[in-house]
């Protein structure tokens, strides 16, 4: 018998004969050395249903914010409201005002600045606002109709400034300090390092990460009167961002999913004045597969100390999750092993002064009016059942030999699973086609093994699990006994 232990995440590279590793809707965490198995798979947390509008509002959520005095503010198809807490009634929230129909279905972006919250979204020059104070006043969404205000895809604060990009410029600008209206129009500047536009703009600590076309620029806070901000020297990176809607803040670090002058879609971490790929081979390959990634929508949240930055692809219906704390990838799916999660933005909800007990992360859906929470303790999706899949390295000999499978016991915590059973398939050709799954439950006994026995033979095998049933779980690899043979 022989430990037959899982290393890593998902990483399904371009041939599965160099790998088949599939991970879906769990999180590897790597264990300290003393541990039995260097890796434990934990069930991705599913969503938990706060609030449904589908009586009175139409479309997906396009934003979620919290604001600085706890506010949470979400868009809802064309509909800007604020959101008062569970419930599916219009007695849950307050309708602010609504958004042009076009564009429909992008991301919005959202800030505040202590006195006003500010959203933006990709039509390139649409800006609104509402005072804080009147966050529970009906129709107190207003538009931005500054001369000096010129749009922008992304809004973020630094040092008491809003930040913005002028849309098909390499221009980008501030408000003044403390205040939103009206703009001062010598507050902007240009990104000159290369002669791309600026795509967006993101603030990591007292940073301002110019993200361009196919450059990065970072800027910082030099009190300069005519323009606060300026260049910091040696600062170009020569990656820019691909997708405007991906920067993510997290970690202590920048993401974003990133393209130059030769190429596309990896995606990055920034830190200090600087960043690293973080991406795999093996998902760079499927995400060039989508039709664009273009419309790739960052969000992230943080659980049992994982910091997950999630990355959805419409155009190529995947949600991929980065596990920070680990360094490792999975997929989320919602229903089956295929289609994309349901999140489509997502915000901290609860942490800070006044209502530290809450605590949460609310998760707002691609499809629907709907609110939910991102819940630890919940195995679906709202009452869909959520299928777990997760798939081994390559069984060879070292001559390549044929093997006799005599048996795989998977070392699975599965007591508390309802169902308890687990189906084991395997592929015989390296990872290309599988057979039938075979069932196997232990009746949730707490001492039980999930085993397989006389499994034939073969050149090359990969095996997979998959399960779907509800309750906590944990999987550290599997127990193998093989025997080569001289064929």
């Amino acid at each position: 018998m022989a430990k037959f232990p899982l290393s890593q995440g998902a990483y399904q590279a371009r041939s599965p004969i160099a790998n088949a590793q599939v991970c879906i809707n769990l999180y590897p965490e790597p264990n300290p050395k003393d541990a039995p198995f260097p890796v434990t798979h934990y069930p991705s947390p599913g969503l938990t249903l706060l609030s449904d509008f589908s009586s009175f509002l139409s479309g997906q959520v396009r934003g979620l914010y919290q604001c600085s005095n706890a506010d949470i503010i979400a868009v809802i198809g064309t509909t800007v409201i604020k959101w008062l807490g569970a419930g599916n009634t219009a007695s849950s929230c307050v309708i602010l005002g609504t958004l042009p129909a076009n564009p429909y279905n992008k991301l919005v972006s959202i800030c505040d600045n202590q006195t006003d919250v500010v959203l933006v979204d990709q039509s390139g020059g649409g800006g609104w606002y509402v005072p804080l104070a009147s966050t529970n006043t009906p129709g107190s969404l207003q538009t931005i109709s500054d001369p000096a205000f010129y749009g922008s895809t992304r809004v973020d604060y630094i040092d008491t400034f809003l930040v913005f990009n002028a849309p098909g410029t390499s221009t980008f600008y501030t408000t003044t300090s403390n205040v939103l209206l009206p703009f001062d129009p010598l507050y902007f500047a240009a990104k000159v390092g290369y002669n791309d536009y600026t795509a967006c703009t993101a603030v990591l600590h007292d940073n301002i990460w110019v993200l361009g076309n196919v450059t990065t620029e970072i800027w910082f806070n030099a009190g300069s009167a005519a323009f606060p901000f300026a260049r910091m020297p040696n600062s170009i990176l020569q990656q820019g961002c691909s997708a405007v809607a991906s920067p993510v803040i997290a970690d202590n670090a920048i993401y974003w999913l990133s393209q130059d002058r030769w190429g596309h879609s990896l995606m990055l971490r920034g830190e200090g004045y600087g960043a690293k790929r973080i991406s795999t081979f093996a998902v760079e390959d499927e995400w060039s597969t989508y039709s664009t990634t273009a419309d790739a929508v960052g969000m992230t949240y943080q659980l049992a100390g994982h910091e997950i930055i999630g990355m959805y692809f419409p155009s190529g219906n995947a949600w991929w999750a980065y596990d920070a704390s680990a360094n490792l990838w999975h997929k989320r799916t919602y229903g089956d092993l295929s289609t994309a999660w349901l999140p489509f933005c997502m915000c901290g909800w609860g942490n800070t002064q006044e209502i530290q007990w809450r605590n949460a992360i609310l998760a707002g859906d691609r499809t629907a009016p709907k609110i939910y929470q991102v819940d630890r303790n919940a195995y679906t999706d709202n009452g869909v059942a959520i299928p777990r899949q997760r798939s081994w390295t390559h069984v060879q000999a070292d001559d390549g030999q044929r093997v006799a499978h005599t048996r795989f016991s998977a070392s699975f915590a599965g007591a508390s699973l309802s169902p308890d059973t687990l189906q084991l398939d395997w592929s015989d050709d390296a990872g290309q086609t599988y057979g039938t799954p075979v069932a196997q439950t232990i009746n949730n006994q707490t001492d039980g093994q999930y085993q397989w026995r006389r499994l034939g033979y073969a050149r090359d095998r990969v095996y997979r699990l998959t399960w779907s049933g509800q309750g906590e779980c944990a999987l550290n690899g599997a127990y193998l006994d093989v025997v080569p043979h001289a064929t």
